[in-house]
């Protein structure tokens, strides 16, 4: 039996020969994106099998339509965790205006739920075709989505999910899952001290209402110990710091709560774990804590280098941005069914297993 001519031969037929998504095989055919080996194998031996020819004319069919995004994420400075999605979202529209789909991006952030709120409203007003956000509190995030579904508005929601709302997908990682592995981790480093051991878990934000995932994660470290019948062994005591951006007033407030005893270690559930390494460091302890937090930010990439920090939690955050564009492409233009959550993998950095490029970076 004879195939198609080349030209006939459409990415979906490859993606249904190779059992995989359309979206997968885009990124196969413009090298972009994470793949498999073994799918990646498969789909470039089909593509020879059907001498398939990428169709140049649909590609400029298809950026005669530009797509507008709305992007509604947090406020943030250079340096801080939220640079590291816009980055993704930045690299993914740059790829795909490279393969001639063309994408206009609407950015817009917030510092409150309010803010939020009529940032959202004002997306709506510009004849967007989907929206890339960070949810802020429960009711003002419930009552925009409510706007959004009611204009047929798809949106997609990254780093945080709330349960029960109607996202096109979420990109991110459980936080509940992320506190339970820091908890295995902490546990299989202290468990051999004598005696009862000493944890402090902080919760470090800038701001009171960006809380909600770092309190996910404390759930999770508290559920590991729970589930194992470990209360007994390990004393446990929790901090909320709201960040004031003065390295100065925490150095002398976690000097202060130093002044009561050291911990064994300490689990800083969000991305400014770097400030509390540089509050120990300056005070020169013996014996200083095992330190754990999240996120490859600079500062946090130095301190793992220098070994203030022990490990380094990562969950994939620019990825996050570039496949939250790479979805609504698959939804919009190829009209792709879309997983409604895509789980990101969960990384755990040391100095020892930290690409040397980063290291450079840091």
């Amino acid at each position: 039996m004879g195939h198609k001519d080349g030209n006939q031969i459409r990415i979906k037929d490859i993606a249904t020969k190779a059992g995989c998504s359309i979206g997968t095989v885009d990124r196969v055919i413009h090298n972009r994106g994470k793949v498999s080996e073994p799918v990646k194998k498969r789909i470039l031996e089909i593509i020879r099998e059907l001498d398939y020819k990428p169709n140049v004319n649909a590609r400029v069919l298809a950026s005669k339509r530009p797509l507008t995004l709305g992007i509604l994420l947090p406020s943030f400075r250079k340096g801080e965790y939220w640079e590291l999605p816009n980055l993704g979202i930045k690299e993914a529209i740059e790829r795909y205006d490279e393969q001639g789909y063309k994408i206009n991006a609407i950015h817009l952030t917030y510092n409150s739920p309010e803010m939020f709120y009529k940032a959202g409203m004002k997306l709506l007003a510009n004849d967007i075709d989907g929206i890339i956000m960070n949810p802020a509190t429960f009711k003002e995030s419930v009552t925009l989505v409510r706007s959004f579904f009611q204009n047929n508005k798809p949106f997609i929601l990254i780093d945080s999910d709330i349960n029960g709302i109607p996202s096109l997908s979420f990109i991110g990682k459980d936080p509940v899952q992320s506190g339970l592995t820091v908890a295995k981790l902490s546990h299989q480093i202290t468990k051999h001290i004598p005696g009862k051991k000493n944890i402090w878990i902080i919760n470090l934000s800038k701001r009171k209402n960006q809380i909600y995932a770092l309190l996910a994660r404390e759930s999770g470290f508290m559920k590991y110990f729970s589930d194992k019948q470990l209360q007994n062994d390990y004393s446990m005591i929790t901090f909320d710091i709201e960040d004031h951006s003065s390295q100065k007033m925490l150095d002398e407030h976690i000097e202060k709560l130093l002044s009561q005893g050291i911990p064994n270690a300490i689990y800083v559930t969000g991305s400014r774990v770097y400030k509390i390494a540089n509050s120990l460091k300056k005070l020169n302890l013996d014996q200083g804590p095992l330190l754990i937090g999240h996120d490859l930010i600079e500062e946090n990439i130095a301190g793992v280098k220098d070994e203030s920090i022990d490990f380094l939690i990562e969950e994939e955050a620019k990825r996050q941005g570039y496949l939250a564009v790479e979805t609504m492409i698959r939804s919009i233009v190829y009209k792709e069914k879309i997983e409604k959550k895509q789980m990101m993998n969960l990384l755990i950095y040391t100095k020892e297993n930290m690409p040397s490029y980063l290291l450079k970076q840091g």
